[in-house]
């Protein structure tokens, strides 16, 4: 029996046990995918969870531990090392601690499928300065976003984000102007952790002019409110819910070393589907 899971906090909403579970019965994997909360105030826990999950099978990790995750690596891919950030993790034959960032090539996967949206020339809105949104703005840049705005409620730390990532293959990343205006851009990122309590406010308030396009990289059952506030001012919108199913994907490749049949890919997605009705 493989033992799989998430690290994070919190870990309670996770719809990967569901989605990786369906994974494994495909493709005839004995393995579990459990939930592993390390209290955000003990960031020290987190390579002791993912050391133990790698022995056993491997893992992913969420917030608010990405950076800590990727710290805690004994070999990193380039795109951890690019973004600073951790969210698939595994042991090698030795038990050194290996790691990757499947959540630059999940939205990637979302950003070139996305209906109507052309990537290549587009201006992107990035909300957050965490590793979702490194990931997003690496994402936005690898797909052909002319201009990446940044915007963080710390500008300090929207700074940091451009200064570590620009430039990022031709794309100009800057620090987003204020007031913002969300119909400068052709899509609006979220990448922020608001959202995943209902209480939570709007990450951004979308007024009479929209984007054309708004990616939630968070998700709820029944979307998220931030979803259907921009889908209701007239932008297409979409929650965190097929990045969720890209990243598995690539997660899956990470520990089983194999590539993923398009059968497993529908499993996964039923099961994400069936989740939040």
């Amino acid at each position: 029996m493989k033992i799989f899971g998430l690290v994070g906090d919190p870990v309670r909403h996770s719809l990967s046990p569901a989605m990786h579970e369906a994974a494994f019965r495909e493709l005839g994997v004995e393995a579990e995918y459990r939930l592993v909360r390390v209290p955000t105030d003990r960031p020290g826990d987190v390579r002791s969870a993912m050391e133990e999950l790698g022995r056993s099978g491997g893992g992913n990790v969420t917030v608010p531990h990405k950076q800590t995750a990727a710290s805690s690596l004994d070999t990193a891919s380039d795109d951890v090392l690019l973004t600073g950030a951790c969210n698939c993790f595994w042991s090698d034959e030795v038990g050194r601690l290996q790691g990757d960032n499947t959540d630059v090539g999940g939205i990637l996967a979302v950003l070139q499928s996305t209906p109507g949206f052309q990537p290549a020339g587009s201006s992107v809105l990035v909300l957050g300065a965490g590793g979702a949104a490194r990931a997003a703005v690496v994402a936005s840049a690898r797909a052909g976003a002319a201009g990446i705005s940044v915007h963080s409620r710390s500008p300090d730390r929207a700074a940091a984000v451009v200064e570590q990532l620009d430039p990022v293959g031709r794309a100009s990343i800057s620090v987003a102007p204020t007031p913002i205006e969300p119909g400068a851009f052709d899509l609006v990122i979220q990448a922020t952790p608001l959202g995943l309590d209902p209480a939570d406010p709007l990450p951004l308030e979308i007024g009479a002019t929209p984007p054309a396009y708004a990616l939630d990289l968070v998700y709820t059952p029944g979307e998220t409110r931030w979803t259907r506030h921009a889908r209701e001012r007239g932008a297409w919108a979409s929650d965190g819910l097929a990045v969720l199913l890209e990243q598995g994907i690539l997660s899956l490749e990470r520990w089983l070393a194999r590539p993923m049949p398009p059968a497993v890919r529908n499993a996964m997605w039923e099961s994400l589907q069936g989740a939040v009705r």
